[in-house]
């Protein structure tokens, strides 16, 4: 009986370590997605989005979002809470996502235009 409770928390210690948190960027039509992700250990990470269309931002799996008009994450932000969705987000150039309370990473300047990437 203890070594399935042992193996049960170390099952359960492992899924949260890999849970990650997902952003959905749209284009203004919607015609267009970006998915990025984080995984749950990862911190806050940091995405500068400023040449990319933002017309609606949307997090997926949990995580809060922090909208920046800044590009590298800094100054003052608006929230998306846990799975929500805002939209006229075009004047965002950088937004970060993860665990509460954690402060953002930098994106180090890399700013493409994410929807050719992928």
């Amino acid at each position: 009986m203890h070594k399935l409770l042992a193996l049960f928390v170390t099952l359960c210690f492992a899924c949260v370590a890999l849970a990650r948190y997902d952003v959905d960027v749209f284009n203004n039509d919607l015609s267009k997605k970006f998915r990025f992700t984080v995984t749950y250990d990862a911190g806050r990470a940091c995405w500068c989005v400023k040449n990319t269309q933002t017309g609606t931002i949307q997090g997926v799996n949990g995580g809060t979002i922090r909208l920046f008009s800044t590009t590298d994450c800094t100054g003052k932000y608006n929230t998306i809470p846990s799975n929500g969705r805002l939209s006229g987000t075009q004047w965002v150039n950088s937004f970060s996502m993860g665990a509460s309370g954690a402060s953002s990473d930098s994106p180090n300047g890399y700013c493409p235009n994410w929807y050719t990437i992928g």
